[in-house]
């Protein structure tokens, strides 16, 4: 699953840029100015990184008080609760601190990346809803200079509930302006499809025409698809598809 990293994930959220690792850290050697802007954007992620964790715990702090004191309440109908004070100022001042790093690592970000473009190769990476890494992200690989394959990670498959994590759910083709989406899962270890391809309707963008694929593979799975072809779907399922 992508995103696992807490500073990975708050770049994709404010950027919608998916990185697969700390690729800045190749540059933290470098005796330059790009170095430089490597090293504290290093230094960010790392400090970002801890304060994830003392927010989670200070806030977990919060939640056994809030726990104990609806206990007592519905005991006693009165409310006394010693150190709750602190408790929630410590809550207070991690998340104060965390809002200031998350900024500060993405300004170093965004200064880091301005000099060092992430090429897309034959390999990208994509939220599949815009800024939401909540909804997961789809590895796209290059099958040839117009068409990839996708392939959804462990996140993704569970927010749009389709049995396919990790693995290829179809492929999508750019012509024109238009993306169209071609759903097909292929045989272990071939590239072949396995059975049936589904033709989807074309999409406005690369996002969309993904998303599409995993909507349609949860319509496959349901009760309401009964055994119909993308033709046969109702005029708001195909706008479902492409929304």
């Amino acid at each position: 699953m992508f995103l696992t990293d807490p500073a990975l994930r708050r770049i994709a959220a404010d950027t919608n840029d998916v990185l697969p690792e700390h690729l800045w850290r190749h540059d933290t050697a470098t005796p330059d100015p790009l170095g430089d802007l490597a090293r504290i954007l290093h230094k960010t992620a790392i400090d970002f990184t801890d304060s994830t964790t003392t927010l989670d715990q200070a806030l977990a702090r919060v939640g056994v008080l809030a726990e104990t004191a609806r206990q007592r309440l519905a005991a006693r109908a009165g409310l006394h609760i010693a150190g709750y004070h602190q408790t929630l100022t410590d809550a207070l001042v991690a998340s104060e601190r965390h809002n200031v790093l998350g900024a500060t690592l993405v300004t170093c970000y965004h200064a880091w990346s301005n000099h060092r473009p992430i090429g897309d190769g034959d390999e990208r990476y994509l939220l599949l809803r815009r800024c939401d890494p909540s909804r997961g992200v789809a590895t796209l690989q290059r099958k040839n200079p117009h068409t990839w394959l996708v392939v959804p990670d462990v996140e993704a498959a569970t927010a749009f509930d389709i049995p396919y994590p990790d693995r290829v759910v179809g492929e999508v083709t750019k012509a024109e302006h238009r993306w169209t989406p071609t759903a097909y899962i292929p045989r272990p270890h071939h590239q072949a499809p396995l059975a049936t391809v589904y033709q989807l309707p074309a999409c406005g963008d690369l996002t969309t025409a993904c998303r599409s694929l995993l909507r349609w593979w949860h319509l496959r799975h349901s009760d309401a698809w009964r055994n119909r072809t993308p033709a046969q779907l109702t005029p708001a399922e195909l706008a479902h598809l492409t929304c």
